[in-house]
């Protein structure tokens, strides 16, 4: 742990992320770096060249830490501008997805949260590229949670009641594809799925653990397939989602790799850290070993403090 004190820290403010406007934030984080000791800089997004914006703040300001105060959009935003850097990625959970801050045990009060920044406890973590061209800190997935995630962003009934409605809307016509996975050093697979997860995190937003085995630092990830099975099977499924049981169901396969390709017929929907990409008929998945330095709440006890 470093002395909290002193610190220069660049927020990144998603103004419009989650359900509310965040008219008084900046005032409220002011006050508690004032409470801290710590030196604050602020950035918003507009939704309009906020990725040059945001790395000409990182290049004049040279911050310890950069934080991405908004949903999983802009941790995934300001992360993929520390790659390599020596600057670390902090998290205020504001969004409609928080799977991330999850992960990290960062809680969704500015207070609280504002706390684990000023701990500045860090460590390395992996991430991953997709296609050369999308990079993702939490997970991507195809098929149905991808189409969730479609109709979730053009509907107006934010949070999690509207990510439900959307995701019983998908129970009535689940639909399934064909994928032909390539994964490095390991048999070629065939598989029908309904859906496919790549992640090196361990759980979705809503606390559902999919990928029970992962780490976030081994320099590999990992490629859950949920295969099509039978409509009451969704109640057995759901339970073992979040008693971190799912690897051990014979609907799932996982396979842990460090580099893979995958190839899809007809094209499924893709979303990489909540957003969506649109229908691809082939990925290339690789990991990012150590890629980033990210602040955790190491008070709190999920699986990235064993792994």
């Amino acid at each position: 742990m470093t002395n909290s004190e002193n610190r220069n820290i660049l927020f990144v403010i998603n103004p419009i992320s989650g359900n509310n406007q965040k008219t008084n934030v900046t005032a409220q984080i002011e006050r508690i770096c004032n409470k801290y000791s710590l030196f604050p800089e602020f950035i918003e997004t507009t939704g309009e060249n906020d990725k040059e914006k945001i790395a000409n703040a990182l290049q004049s300001q040279n911050p310890e830490t950069a934080v991405a105060v908004g949903g999983d959009g802009t941790v995934n935003l300001v992360a993929s501008l520390l790659i390599g850097s020596d600057i670390k990625l902090g998290i205020i959970p504001t969004g409609s997805a928080n799977g991330m801050a999850f992960e990290l045990n960062i809680p969704s009060n500015l207070e609280q949260a504002m706390a684990v920044i000023a701990r500045d406890v860090s460590r390395p973590i992996d991430l991953l590229k997709i296609n050369r061209e999308y990079l993702a800190i939490h997970l991507s997935d195809l098929g149905m949670n991808a189409r969730i995630i479609k109709r979730f962003d053009q509907e107006k009934i934010r949070g999690l009641y509207g990510y439900a409605r959307q995701f019983f809307k998908e129970l009535k016509s689940p639909s399934h594809f064909k994928c032909i996975v390539d994964c490095e050093g390991k048999k070629r697979r065939k598989y029908k799925a309904v859906m496919i997860v790549m992640t090196n995190t361990h759980f979705f937003g809503t606390g559902a653990v999919v990928n029970p085995t992962g780490k976030l630092d081994d320099a590999k990830f990992e490629i859950v397939v949920i295969k099509p099975y039978p409509w009451y099977y969704i109640f057995h499924m759901v339970f073992a989602f979040f008693t971190g049981n799912i690897h051990r169901l014979r609907h799932i396969r996982t396979l842990s790799c460090q580099r893979a390709t995958l190839k899809m017929k007809p094209a499924p929907d893709l979303q990489v850290d909540g957003e969506p990409v649109g229908k691809l008929k082939q990925l290339e998945v690789e990991v990012i070993p150590a890629a980033i330095h990210i602040i955790y709440n190491h008070q709190e006890n999920h699986f990235f403090v064993k792994s």
